[in-house]
């Protein structure tokens, strides 16, 4: 039910992204136009359909709320720290050296120019911490930086 009214649609789909089964289940577009609470809904009613959800799964629903519910223990994130550490090294490196593209054809050049850029890097750091500069921020996406003006 949703906001007091029953679905009228419910069907089985067995190509999700991964091809895990999922069900869809629909509820009339005459109950949800009027819905006070349609602003929530992500996707405004259409055709004979109103909002529509998605579910997975029993066992592979318990397992991704098994997984958020770890993913809030200190444990989970110290070791999340260490992974968004090594994942801003490689952003920083592709970013300031263009390390996705290589110069060169052949492999013992294309190594020693990914040397070279290690060694930027750590320059790079090196300089920031001697004089004191702070390392950047976290980029903002343009869909945050427009919720974050709003």
């Amino acid at each position: 039910m949703s906001g007091g009214h029953r679905s009228f649609e419910w069907w089985e789909q067995n190509h999700h992204r991964n091809s895990t089964p999922i069900l869809k289940v629909f509820f009339s577009a005459e109950h949800c136009r009027p819905c006070p609470k349609q602003t929530s809904c992500t996707k405004v009613p259409s055709g004979r359909r109103g909002r529509g959800i998605t579910f997975l799964p029993r066992e592979r629903h318990e397992a991704l709320e098994a997984v958020r519910q770890a993913q809030e223990t200190d444990q989970w994130k110290d070791r999340y720290a260490i992974r968004a550490g090594v994942e801003g090294t490689i952003s920083q490196a592709v970013r300031v050296t263009g390390l996705r593209r290589t110069r060169y054809r052949n492999l013992p050049t294309t190594r020693l120019g990914h040397v070279f850029a290690a060694t930027a890097i750590n320059i790079i750091r090196i300089d920031r911490w001697l004089t004191g500069t702070p390392l950047g921020g976290t980029r903002t996406s343009h869909l945050e930086a427009l919720a974050l003006a709003a």
